[in-house]
Protein backbone atom coordinates (compact mmCIF):
# COMPACT_ATOMS: atom_id res chain seq x y z
CA UNK A 1 0.00 0.00 0.00
CA UNK A 2 3.16 2.35 1.08
CA UNK A 3 4.34 1.88 -2.29
CA UNK A 4 1.08 2.15 -4.36
CA UNK A 5 0.36 5.44 -2.42
CA UNK A 6 3.80 6.59 -3.97
CA UNK A 7 3.40 5.79 -7.15
CA UNK A 8 -0.27 7.93 -7.30
CA UNK A 9 1.55 11.03 -5.63
CA UNK A 10 4.16 10.89 -8.46
CA UNK A 11 2.00 10.17 -11.03
CA UNK A 12 -0.14 13.22 -10.15
CA UNK A 13 3.27 15.14 -10.02
CA UNK A 14 4.20 14.37 -13.11
CA UNK A 15 0.29 15.20 -14.54
CA UNK A 16 0.24 18.39 -13.04
CA UNK A 17 1.74 20.65 -15.68
CA UNK A 18 -0.51 19.56 -18.04
CA UNK A 19 -4.09 18.84 -16.43
CA UNK A 20 -3.71 20.32 -12.74
CA UNK A 21 -2.32 23.48 -13.76
CA UNK A 22 -5.36 24.28 -16.58
CA UNK A 23 -7.83 23.17 -13.63
CA UNK A 24 -6.47 25.12 -10.72
CA UNK A 25 -6.70 28.37 -13.62
CA UNK A 26 -10.02 27.60 -14.00
CA UNK A 27 -11.16 28.37 -10.91
CA UNK A 28 -9.46 32.00 -10.60
CA UNK A 29 -11.68 34.89 -11.38
CA UNK A 30 -11.52 36.54 -14.44
CA UNK A 31 -8.75 39.36 -14.64
CA UNK A 32 -10.66 43.33 -14.84
CA UNK A 33 -11.02 44.39 -18.55
CA UNK A 34 -8.09 47.08 -19.23
CA UNK A 35 -9.56 50.84 -19.20
CA UNK A 36 -9.09 52.22 -22.39
CA UNK A 37 -6.27 55.25 -22.71
CA UNK A 38 -7.99 58.84 -22.15
CA UNK A 39 -7.55 60.84 -25.24
CA UNK A 40 -6.07 64.59 -24.61
CA UNK A 41 -8.53 67.35 -24.36
CA UNK A 42 -7.68 69.42 -27.84
CA UNK A 43 -6.43 73.21 -26.78
CA UNK A 44 -8.27 75.46 -28.17
CA UNK A 45 -6.63 77.19 -31.42
CA UNK A 46 -6.35 81.33 -31.37
CA UNK A 47 -4.90 81.14 -34.95
CA UNK A 48 -6.83 82.76 -37.65
CA UNK A 49 -8.31 86.02 -38.82
CA UNK A 50 -11.22 87.36 -37.13
CA UNK A 51 -13.92 90.13 -37.57
CA UNK A 52 -16.46 91.39 -35.41
CA UNK A 53 -18.83 94.45 -34.28
CA UNK A 54 -17.81 97.00 -31.26
CA UNK A 55 -19.63 99.56 -29.00
CA UNK A 56 -18.55 101.57 -26.25
CA UNK A 57 -17.87 104.80 -24.82
CA UNK A 58 -15.25 107.64 -24.99
CA UNK A 59 -14.22 110.99 -23.22
CA UNK A 60 -11.55 113.59 -22.39
CA UNK A 61 -10.53 116.81 -21.17
CA UNK A 62 -9.49 119.09 -23.77
CA UNK A 63 -11.52 122.51 -24.63
CA UNK A 64 -11.77 124.76 -27.67
CA UNK A 65 -9.55 127.45 -26.83
CA UNK A 66 -8.74 131.37 -28.08
CA UNK A 67 -5.32 131.33 -28.05
CA UNK A 68 -4.66 134.39 -30.36
CA UNK A 69 -6.37 137.49 -30.67
CA UNK A 70 -5.83 140.65 -33.16
CA UNK A 71 -6.34 144.30 -33.38
CA UNK A 72 -9.54 144.93 -32.26
CA UNK A 73 -10.40 141.41 -30.72
CA UNK A 74 -6.77 141.64 -28.18
CA UNK A 75 -8.42 143.66 -25.49
CA UNK A 76 -11.58 141.21 -25.62
CA UNK A 77 -9.84 138.41 -24.99
CA UNK A 78 -10.06 136.52 -21.41
CA UNK A 79 -12.74 139.65 -20.99
CA UNK A 80 -15.84 138.91 -23.18
CA UNK A 81 -13.94 136.24 -25.25
CA UNK A 82 -13.42 133.16 -23.27
CA UNK A 83 -10.01 131.81 -23.53
CA UNK A 84 -11.58 128.25 -22.95
CA UNK A 85 -15.05 127.29 -24.05
CA UNK A 86 -16.69 123.61 -24.68
CA UNK A 87 -14.61 120.94 -22.68
CA UNK A 88 -14.58 117.89 -21.35
CA UNK A 89 -16.13 116.14 -24.85
CA UNK A 90 -17.76 112.37 -24.89
CA UNK A 91 -19.73 110.67 -26.32
CA UNK A 92 -20.80 106.75 -27.72
CA UNK A 93 -18.77 104.62 -29.86
CA UNK A 94 -20.04 101.89 -32.86
CA UNK A 95 -18.16 100.05 -35.63
CA UNK A 96 -16.29 97.31 -36.57
CA UNK A 97 -13.15 95.53 -35.82
CA UNK A 98 -10.72 92.96 -37.43
CA UNK A 99 -7.73 91.37 -37.12
CA UNK A 100 -5.62 88.03 -37.61
CA UNK A 101 -3.84 86.01 -34.52
CA UNK A 102 -0.39 84.15 -34.63
CA UNK A 103 0.12 81.43 -31.26
CA UNK A 104 2.59 80.00 -30.19
CA UNK A 105 1.72 77.62 -26.75
CA UNK A 106 0.59 80.22 -24.64
CA UNK A 107 1.48 83.28 -26.50
CA UNK A 108 -0.89 85.59 -28.90
CA UNK A 109 0.75 87.50 -31.54
CA UNK A 110 -1.22 89.77 -33.82
CA UNK A 111 -2.91 92.83 -35.71
CA UNK A 112 -6.12 94.72 -34.37
CA UNK A 113 -7.81 97.23 -36.67
CA UNK A 114 -11.05 98.99 -36.31
CA UNK A 115 -13.30 101.42 -37.95
CA UNK A 116 -16.26 103.34 -35.61
CA UNK A 117 -18.81 105.84 -36.51
CA UNK A 118 -18.23 108.44 -32.85
CA UNK A 119 -20.43 110.97 -31.12
CA UNK A 120 -17.62 112.83 -29.06
CA UNK A 121 -18.51 115.91 -28.74
CA UNK A 122 -18.93 119.06 -26.34
CA UNK A 123 -20.75 122.25 -27.05
CA UNK A 124 -21.10 125.48 -24.73
CA UNK A 125 -22.58 128.68 -24.56
CA UNK A 126 -20.78 130.94 -22.57
CA UNK A 127 -22.45 134.64 -21.89
CA UNK A 128 -19.47 137.43 -20.85
CA UNK A 129 -20.18 141.12 -20.26
CA UNK A 130 -17.98 144.09 -19.52
CA UNK A 131 -18.57 147.81 -19.38
CA UNK A 132 -20.34 148.34 -22.55
CA UNK A 133 -20.22 145.00 -24.58
CA UNK A 134 -21.56 141.78 -23.64
CA UNK A 135 -20.86 138.84 -25.80
CA UNK A 136 -22.88 135.43 -26.65
CA UNK A 137 -19.80 132.72 -27.20
CA UNK A 138 -20.57 129.28 -28.43
CA UNK A 139 -18.49 126.63 -29.45
CA UNK A 140 -18.54 122.98 -30.29
CA UNK A 141 -16.21 120.27 -30.94
CA UNK A 142 -16.74 116.82 -32.54
CA UNK A 143 -14.99 114.36 -33.32
CA UNK A 144 -16.62 112.38 -36.37
CA UNK A 145 -14.91 109.22 -37.19
CA UNK A 146 -11.68 107.35 -35.65
CA UNK A 147 -10.08 104.35 -36.28
CA UNK A 148 -6.97 102.62 -35.63
CA UNK A 149 -4.08 100.25 -36.83
CA UNK A 150 -2.20 97.98 -34.33
CA UNK A 151 0.22 95.55 -33.10
CA UNK A 152 -0.72 93.54 -29.71
CA UNK A 153 0.63 90.93 -28.44
CA UNK A 154 -1.04 88.74 -25.38
CA UNK A 155 -0.71 85.35 -23.26
CA UNK A 156 -3.02 83.26 -22.48
CA UNK A 157 -4.07 82.98 -18.86
CA UNK A 158 -6.43 80.20 -19.67
CA UNK A 159 -6.42 78.32 -22.76
CA UNK A 160 -9.71 80.73 -23.57
CA UNK A 161 -8.94 83.57 -21.69
CA UNK A 162 -6.73 86.58 -23.37
CA UNK A 163 -4.80 89.52 -21.54
CA UNK A 164 -3.33 91.61 -24.36
CA UNK A 165 -1.59 94.86 -24.79
CA UNK A 166 -1.84 97.31 -28.12
CA UNK A 167 -0.84 100.26 -29.31
CA UNK A 168 0.08 101.67 -33.41
CA UNK A 169 -1.31 104.23 -35.41
CA UNK A 170 -4.93 106.16 -34.64
CA UNK A 171 -6.75 108.89 -37.07
CA UNK A 172 -10.27 110.51 -37.25
CA UNK A 173 -12.12 113.36 -38.97
CA UNK A 174 -12.93 116.06 -36.24
CA UNK A 175 -15.09 119.38 -36.54
CA UNK A 176 -15.37 122.89 -34.78
CA UNK A 177 -17.32 125.45 -34.93
CA UNK A 178 -16.58 128.34 -32.86
CA UNK A 179 -18.69 132.51 -32.44
CA UNK A 180 -18.39 135.15 -30.46
CA UNK A 181 -21.24 137.64 -30.93
CA UNK A 182 -21.66 140.96 -29.43
CA UNK A 183 -25.40 141.16 -27.85
CA UNK A 184 -27.35 144.25 -29.20
CA UNK A 185 -24.82 144.78 -32.17
CA UNK A 186 -25.71 144.55 -35.57
CA UNK A 187 -23.01 141.58 -37.65
CA UNK A 188 -22.64 144.46 -40.19
CA UNK A 189 -20.43 146.37 -37.52
CA UNK A 190 -16.82 145.39 -37.61
CA UNK A 191 -15.76 143.19 -34.80
CA UNK A 192 -19.34 142.23 -33.99
CA UNK A 193 -19.78 138.83 -34.51
CA UNK A 194 -16.75 136.92 -35.44
CA UNK A 195 -17.64 133.09 -36.37
CA UNK A 196 -15.36 129.94 -37.90
CA UNK A 197 -15.95 126.35 -38.70
CA UNK A 198 -13.34 124.23 -39.87
CA UNK A 199 -13.31 120.24 -40.46
CA UNK A 200 -10.31 118.32 -40.87
CA UNK A 201 -8.68 115.01 -40.69
CA UNK A 202 -6.06 113.96 -38.38
CA UNK A 203 -3.47 110.87 -37.77
CA UNK A 204 -1.88 110.31 -34.32
CA UNK A 205 -1.59 107.31 -31.82
CA UNK A 206 -3.09 104.40 -30.11
CA UNK A 207 -2.02 102.27 -27.14
CA UNK A 208 -3.80 100.02 -24.23
CA UNK A 209 -5.09 96.79 -23.12
CA UNK A 210 -7.81 94.27 -23.62
CA UNK A 211 -9.34 90.81 -22.51
CA UNK A 212 -10.49 88.27 -24.98
CA UNK A 213 -12.44 85.07 -23.95
CA UNK A 214 -12.97 82.33 -27.12
CA UNK A 215 -15.63 79.53 -27.03
CA UNK A 216 -14.79 77.90 -30.12
CA UNK A 217 -14.46 80.52 -32.99
CA UNK A 218 -16.54 82.87 -31.09
CA UNK A 219 -15.03 85.64 -28.68
CA UNK A 220 -16.27 88.44 -26.60
CA UNK A 221 -13.28 91.10 -26.12
CA UNK A 222 -12.94 94.46 -23.88
CA UNK A 223 -10.24 97.34 -25.00
CA UNK A 224 -9.35 100.26 -23.56
CA UNK A 225 -6.93 102.73 -25.43
CA UNK A 226 -5.94 106.11 -24.87
CA UNK A 227 -6.03 107.81 -27.96
CA UNK A 228 -4.28 110.96 -29.15
CA UNK A 229 -4.90 112.70 -32.62
CA UNK A 230 -3.22 115.92 -31.88
CA UNK A 231 -3.57 119.67 -32.30
CA UNK A 232 -6.39 121.48 -34.73
CA UNK A 233 -6.39 125.25 -35.30
CA UNK A 234 -7.77 127.72 -37.18
CA UNK A 235 -8.53 131.27 -37.77
CA UNK A 236 -11.84 133.41 -38.02
CA UNK A 237 -12.85 136.67 -38.44
CA UNK A 238 -16.07 138.60 -39.14
CA UNK A 239 -15.65 138.70 -42.58
CA UNK A 240 -15.65 142.71 -42.33
CA UNK A 241 -12.47 143.18 -39.85
CA UNK A 242 -9.12 142.41 -40.89
CA UNK A 243 -8.68 141.16 -37.31
CA UNK A 244 -9.20 137.60 -36.54
CA UNK A 245 -8.77 135.23 -33.66
CA UNK A 246 -7.14 132.06 -33.26
CA UNK A 247 -9.36 128.83 -31.93
CA UNK A 248 -7.70 125.28 -30.88
CA UNK A 249 -8.27 122.31 -29.67
CA UNK A 250 -6.57 118.83 -28.77
CA UNK A 251 -8.48 115.95 -29.46
CA UNK A 252 -6.98 112.90 -27.55
CA UNK A 253 -8.85 110.67 -24.88
CA UNK A 254 -9.58 107.42 -23.23
CA UNK A 255 -12.12 105.16 -25.18
CA UNK A 256 -13.40 101.75 -23.82
CA UNK A 257 -15.26 99.19 -26.24
CA UNK A 258 -16.80 96.07 -25.77
CA UNK A 259 -16.87 93.43 -28.80
CA UNK A 260 -18.42 90.13 -30.54
CA UNK A 261 -15.70 88.17 -32.99
CA UNK A 262 -16.16 85.45 -35.16
CA UNK A 263 -12.29 83.76 -36.10
CA UNK A 264 -11.94 81.84 -39.18
CA UNK A 265 -9.08 79.11 -39.27
CA UNK A 266 -7.01 80.88 -41.83
CA UNK A 267 -5.55 84.60 -42.55
CA UNK A 268 -5.17 86.33 -45.26
CA UNK A 269 -1.75 85.34 -45.61
CA UNK A 270 -2.79 81.68 -46.04
CA UNK A 271 -5.12 82.80 -48.72
CA UNK A 272 -2.64 84.24 -50.50
CA UNK A 273 -0.72 81.30 -50.35
CA UNK A 274 -3.10 78.82 -51.54
CA UNK A 275 -3.23 77.27 -48.77
CA UNK A 276 -5.27 76.27 -45.09
CA UNK A 277 -3.74 75.54 -42.09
Amino acid sequence: MKRASLGVLALAAALAPYGAAPAMAADLPPLAPKAPAMAPVPTPSWYGFFVGVQGGYAWGDDSVETSTATGIYAPELGVTIPFTIAGEPKGGVVGVRWGTNWQSGPLVLGTLSDFSWTDIRSSETLTLTAPGLTRANTAEQHLEWFGTSRVRAGYLITPNLLLYGSGGFASGSMEVTVANTAVGVPCGVAGACPRGTDDTFRYGWAAGVGAEYQVGNWSLSLDYIHYDLGNFNFAYTDGISPDFLIASTRFSGEMVRGAINYRFDWTPWDLVAGRRP
